[in-house]
């Protein structure tokens, strides 16, 4: 499972060291993962993969996509500050991270040959392609910036409670309700007990949950 793997391109913003767990403590933790533990790495790094797809994924699978992670965390090229967060959601949005990596090269790659093959020269002798004038799509900095700080509220509201953070990290990977409950080995009436804290804790804070997140 330690095995070479291929690492992220662009490194993750940095804990401190002073918080940051030692290569003794990360190494307890990973031995301490039990089959259920790697079950639902599997199953998130299985649904990243799918999410890619093939030509994306370039011949990598979900146990690829775990070594990575693990990879990552076991060379300091990421790091776990873990009074703020369990290890399974560590992995899990560093498997995240690792995957839009992924897809961004595979963009990037992409667009190069398609510029190359569009590029034409005008009468002036001026090289020029068609994607020069098209803008990047997605959020505004503002935008980017609102969602940053509405991220790090959310992390801060429930540093102090693994389970909320387990649901909120099963909803980010796309998971229903159904899916988070099997993702996580959680009844009905647990997951309907976590979303109603989740809410109350969001409404408290002026924000809002996914009101179709419900017991379904």
């Amino acid at each position: 499972m330690f095995g070479e793997a291929q690492m992220t391109t662009k490194p993750p913003r940095r804990v401190p060291d002073e918080v940051a767990a030692t290569p003794g403590e990360i190494a307890a933790a990973i031995e301490a993962l039990t089959p259920g533990d790697w079950a639902r790495l599997k199953r998130s790094a299985d649904y990243r993969i799918w999410k890619l797809g093939p030509e994306k994924a370039d011949s990598r699978t979900a146990d690829d996509l775990i070594q990575t992670a693990l990879t990552d965390l076991l060379v300091d090229t990421r790091r776990w500050n873990k009074s703020k967060v369990g290890l399974i959601r560590l992995l899990t949005e560093a498997m995240r991270s690792i995957s839009s990596n992924w897809a961004r090269s595979y963009k990037e790659a992409e667009t190069a040959v398609l510029e190359a093959d569009l590029r034409r020269e005008d009468e002036e002798g001026d090289i020029f392609s068609p994607l020069d004038n098209l803008q990047e799509p997605g959020p505004n900095p503002e935008q980017r910036l609102r969602d940053k700080q509405t991220l790090e509220l959310i992390d801060d509201l429930f540093k102090d409670d693994e389970k909320a953070q387990m649901v909120l990290t099963a909803w980010q990977e796309g998971y229903d309700p159904p899916g988070v409950r099997e993702f996580w080995g959680l009844s009905q009436n647990e997951y309907n007990a976590i979303v109603r804290k989740i809410r109350r804790r969001l409404g408290a804070a002026a924000l809002t949950a996914d009101h179709d997140r419900g017991g379904n």
